[in-house]
């Protein structure tokens, strides 16, 4: 399941080029004019946006009955022609898989925002951070309260973006970093 959402400022920009280009021609001879047409002409034409995808994951080496134990935290960004524009691979220390899991996001978004990505399509393995962000379920677990809106956040500071759960053999890369960060830890 995909959602995504979009920030748009279409009429004020549009209003703006409205009232600036006549300006731009009526001072045209003096060369005022220019630059305010340029101005204008800044505003209608589309910026660019950079587009990447993230895929995160956390892992958390526990025992049965123990929710807890040794975790880490992977992360991947690619730009749209698949360069790798950054990783993340470390040790989180004794947490649950969730928690890691929104610990690696948390990071990979930080990461793309420091890269200026603008818009952004998130990848993660973990039903239950792709439920509570695109699906609607609730957070029930206290914890993760402050974990979940520290998500949020960061997805707002996007102009697009969209979470899609995704089968753990599709976020391989970002599972073997998380996994490389938990046995780095441990020697």
């Amino acid at each position: 399941m995909r959602i995504a959402r979009r920030a748009l400022v279409i009429v004020p920009g549009f209003l703006l080029v409205t009232l600036l280009l006549p300006i731009g021609v009526r001072l045209a001879p003096r060369g005022i004019g220019f630059v305010i047409f340029a101005i204008a002409l800044g505003l209608v034409l589309k910026e660019e946006s950079l587009k990447a995808t993230l895929h995160s994951a956390g892992v958390a080496h526990h025992k049965v009955g123990d929710p807890t134990g040794p975790a880490g935290v992977g992360a991947v960004l690619r730009s749209e022609s698949g360069e790798v524009l950054g990783e993340i691979g470390r040790s989180v220390g004794v947490s649950t898989n969730t928690v890691a899991d929104y610990t690696a996001l948390i990071d990979g978004l930080e990461m793309a925002l420091d890269q200026g990505v603008r818009e952004i399509d998130v990848y993660v393995d973990s039903p239950v951070v792709a439920g509570h962000l695109s699906e609607g379920y609730m957070v029930r677990a206290d914890h993760l309260r402050p974990l979940v809106e520290r998500t949020r956040q960061l997805l707002d500071q996007f102009s697009t973006w969209s979470v899609t759960r995704v089968p753990r053999r599709l976020n391989l890369e970002s599972d073997l970093l998380a996994n490389h960060g938990i046995e780095q830890a441990m020697t």
